[in-house]
């Protein structure tokens, strides 16, 4: 397995090392998403140079105030909008981003999440991970012309299949289970050899939806609910200098 203590440098590591630990000192209940938490349940390695932390928004205050003791700044909104969903902060080259709701607003982070969200290790610090259904649930709306996080899903997929709860991933997901649907066509078509652990009921339920599926005319466009932060960046995107 990936040893995250072998991949990252030495004065990255002390910077991740004093936001989480910073944290939990703190006492602020918090889980680890992101490229991080793909890495737990796939082993599948990328670097970054930023952590998303998220938590409930009742205990955001509590976590900027962390961090600030910890000498992280604050990097203010990113994109407009930002403080209604993140809170970016930075130290050195590291941006610890504390997420508390995602950026097309359609669910907060909630309590409940924290009891089924697995006790792991990160750079020696104890810390808790996002559960694989929400990591989903965080990726799967993340498909624009600057970034695509489905190959993300794909990798989680592959490897969670027996022990994912897809029916509270599909209940996740409401009126926006087409997306999902269209994640199966995906990972069946790059992973044929592993189609079968997508359980059979899974795929009958989708079927059915997709025989009584009438688009609703009254809907122009969802193009914003594909993460609307990553979608209205300009092109020319302007990096905070301290």
């Amino acid at each position: 397995m990936v040893q995250p203590e072998k991949c990252v440098g030495s004065e990255h590591k002390d910077v991740y090392v004093e936001a989480l630990q910073s944290l939990t000192d703190q006492g602020v209940p918090f889980m680890l998403g992101g490229a991080f938490a793909v890495w737990y349940y796939t082993d599948h390695w990328r670097h970054t140079h930023d952590i998303d932390v998220f938590t409930s928004p009742k205990n955001v205050d509590a976590a900027v105030e962390a961090l600030t003791d910890a000498g992280f700044q604050d990097m203010g909104e990113q994109a407009p909008g930002d403080r209604g969903w993140i809170y970016h902060a930075i130290k050195g080259e590291i941006i610890v981003d504390v997420i508390w709701s995602f950026a097309n607003r359609v669910v907060d982070v909630q309590d409940e999440w924290f009891k089924y969200a697995p006790d792991g290790e990160f750079l020696g610090v104890k810390v808790k991970y996002l559960p694989v259904e929400q990591l989903v649930f965080s990726k799967i709306f993340t498909m624009n012309k600057h970034r695509c996080d489905w190959p993300d899903v794909m990798r989680i997929f592959r490897a969670n299949c027996p022990t994912m709860n897809w029916n509270l991933l599909m209940d996740m997901l409401g009126e926006h289970w087409l997306l999902f649907a269209g994640v199966v066509d995906v990972f069946d078509w790059q992973y044929p050899a592993d189609s079968h652990c997508i359980p059979d009921s899974i795929r009958q339920e989708l079927a059915r939806r997709r025989l009584e599926y009438k688009p609703d005319p009254s809907i122009r466009t969802r193009e914003k609910l594909l993460d609307p932060w990553i979608h209205s960046r300009p092109e020319d995107i302007c990096y905070w200098e301290p």
